[in-house]
């Protein structure tokens, strides 16, 4: 009965943020602590220390995406963040590794639909390429620039989409 009532309490979770995201172009605090905090209680409630030990560890992994996205130039906003650590203290840092890989290949798969639907994926394969030329043949730096008009996407639905796939694939085995 607990892994259900937790596979629906992040369904319900992804839900909301996909909506706000979409919405507002926020996934907030509202939604993202009250769910982190239920993870640790009921994992706590279920397992006792090993349950708190493994809300814990799944919320770390979230956070240390916020460390490794920091490093590469702030990839994930902190909204997206404190939902992946909702998710990982709700499931563990197990699922949420595994959320995390398929939420990086629906993100992928949904940046090249939009951006072939705004008609700027061309226009940024062009800028890597050149960027990519001129630190290898001149030592400059890469850098890509967010352009003003760039097609925002809201990244809880690839969150919400590679948890929801996470939990199809790893409850199938």
């Amino acid at each position: 009965m607990l892994p259900i009532t937790i596979a629906v309490i992040t369904i319900i979770i992804a839900s909301v943020a996909v909506y706000t995201d979409i919405r507002w172009g926020k996934i907030f605090n509202a939604l993202t602590f009250p769910a982190l905090l239920a993870g640790v209680a009921i994992n706590t409630v279920a397992n006792g220390l090993d349950g708190t030990l493994l809300a814990v560890e799944g919320a770390a992994l979230g956070f240390a995406l916020f460390i490794v996205s920091a490093l590469f130039g702030r990839i994930l906003g902190g909204g997206d963040i404190k939902l992946l650590m909702a998710i990982g203290a709700l499931q563990g840092p197990y699922f949420l590794a595994w959320a995390i890989f398929y939420t990086a290949l629906t993100g992928a798969a949904l940046a090249i639909v939009v951006g072939l639907y705004r008609g700027v994926l061309g226009k940024r394969l062009r800028c890597l390429a050149a960027s990519m030329y001129l630190r290898m043949s001149q030592g400059v730096p890469m850098e890509m620039h967010e352009t003003a008009g760039s097609p925002r996407l809201p990244y809880a639905i690839a969150i919400g989409l590679g948890s929801l796939i996470a939990m199809c694939v790893l409850h199938m085995v």
